[in-house]
């Protein structure tokens, strides 16, 4: 985890109990080689207040170092802020974040200056990049083109308005890509970067209307079919609720694990006010899943799936083992499809052994109406898997909270998992608090196990909503995807 640099957490407090403290702190590398710097106020991007932060990041002493440098939303930059507190540690930098730092200035970097970056997240300010218009900057960023070992990045400005790439990135090293840009739609990314990601091996990209659904299709005509073996696990954010195009012109034979983030998944137009699938689409899709992937591990983030839409997934999906699930209305659909009937050979998910629940985002909760998760359904869903043959059962439970009572004793559902624990069955609760302050979303990333250990990908995800409280709270009542706002804010 990252560390702020404030004189009221440590390690800066520790320097300032006594002499002898000071001492010790200041030459403990360790305290010093994961740091946050947040640039909050105005008065911090002074000249003199930014060499004082570089005198504290010359405490790693050359050690491994991780370092993310995040400037407020508010806060207008009118000094270098990368040459005093970046350029004289890109040698040892490992892991770097820049969030809201002036384009500017990133793209002023020169190339060569990380040999040992292996991660990089980029936040980019959209005010900033469109008064830095593509003319004004004269090309891509090209400071990380040539980091030798750099192997993931997560950025929410991959291309540009013209359609070419806004970094320079070395694309065939990489294992790990985060896209995560509402301005621009990714068919150039997929069609021109990533068939040079042959060693990709995690993927997760937004994807927006032109990349989705009837009457796009066109844009895909003339593509070739690529293959990428490599790549292990794909999350597709949808904007809007229809087919992702791209899907017919790859294949992911050696996909294991699969995340779909939407608004109101509706195979079958059970809702009036939803746009449908076309039912060509809908095949498309599924027979996609059922005879291309083996997935593992099947996530759903979505404010309402219908149970023939879910049937419809978990019947093509039947070696699932780990099932995550973040569904903002009507939870229950989900419980009441995967309880095992009469017919247990007919039960969806048979080999389900992991589930996965959020409970930090729910219409109850916005609401204060009724359970996140309803006991009843819940407990028929439980009792089935734990009473069906031994090697159908269901073995854990993990429960993430954004605060400690959406997931405590008290909650009626998890009342009822204590009632399996002398029989085995293992809980796991995960508040999360900390990861999530400031931000409304309950992000996925801290629910994947394979960016357990690199969540400040996160940064890259948040984006700013100016409403004031009343406001927003208006918004949810009308918002057709409540899930999908963020709200992030360093001031």
């Amino acid at each position: 985890m990252l560390i702020d640099i404030l004189p009221s957490k440590a390690p800066v407090l520790l320097t300032h109990v006594c002499r002898r403290w000071r001492e010790v702190a200041i030459e403990f590398v360790r305290l010093w080689a994961s740091l946050k710097l947040p640039l909050r106020e105005p008065e911090t991007l002074e000249g003199s207040n930014l060499q004082t932060i570089a005198e504290v990041l010359k405490r790693f002493k050359k050690a491994r170092m991780r370092l993310q440098v995040a400037v407020a939303r508010n806060c207008l930059v009118r000094v270098s802020i990368l040459d005093p507190l970046l350029v004289p540690f890109t040698t040892s930098l490992t892991s770097l974040v820049l969030s809201r730092v002036p384009i500017s200035q990133i793209h002023a970097l020169p190339s060569g200056l990380f040999p040992s970056l292996e991660r990089l997240a980029l936040h980019i300010n959209r005010d900033d990049y469109q008064r830095n218009t593509w003319t004004v900057l004269n090309g891509p960023v090209a400071a990380f083109e040539s980091a030798p070992v750099l192997r993931r990045v997560a950025t929410n400005k991959a291309l540009a308005g013209s359609g070419a790439v806004a970094f320079r990135l070395p694309w065939h090293q990489l294992t790990h890509f985060i896209e995560c840009d509402y301005d621009e739609n990714a068919h150039r990314f997929l069609t021109d970067i990533l068939p040079q990601c042959v060693t990709l091996q995690w993927l997760g990209i937004l994807l927006l209307d032109a990349d989705l659904g009837q009457g796009f299709e066109q844009l895909w005509d003339n593509q070739p079919v690529r293959i990428m073996p490599s790549l292990r696990s794909l999350s597709l954010d949808l904007e809007r609720d229809q087919y992702p195009n791209f899907f017919d012109n790859f294949k992911f034979p050696g996909l294991r694990a699969l995340r779909l983030k939407a608004g109101y998944m509706d195979f079958d137009d059970e809702d009036a006010d939803a746009d449908p699938w076309d039912p060509d689409e809908v095949n498309r899709f599924i027979d996609k899943i059922a005879n291309e992937f083996r997935l593992d591990c099947l996530s759903l983030c979505a404010n309402l799936i219908y149970r023939s839409t879910l049937e419809q997934l978990f019947r093509a999906t039947p070696h699932v083992t780990v099932l995550d699930a973040h569904i903002y209305e009507k939870y229950e659909h989900l419980f009441e499809t995967l309880t095992i009937s009469q017919s247990p050979s007919q039960c969806f998910l048979p080999r389900l052994k992991t589930l996965v629940l959020e409970l930090g985002s729910s219409a109850a909760l916005d609401f204060e109406e009724g359970e996140t998760i309803d006991p009843d359904a819940f407990a028929s869903f439980l009792e089935s898997r734990m009473r069906c043959a031994p090697e159908g059962r269901l073995r854990k439970i993990v429960l993430y909270g954004r605060y400690p009572d959406q997931i405590s004793d008290e909650t009626p559902f998890v009342q009822v998992i204590q009632r399996y624990l002398p029989e085995g069955l293992l809980v796991e609760r995960r508040v999360v608090t900390e990861l999530r302050h400031g931000k409304f979303n309950d992000d996925w990333m801290e629910r994947d196990p394979e960016l357990q250990d690199w969540l400040e990908a996160n940064a890259i995800s948040w984006v700013s909503v100016h409403l004031n409280p009343a406001c927003f709270n208006a918004y949810l009542r009308i918002s057709r995807n409540p899930v999908e706002i963020m709200l992030f804010d360093l001031c």
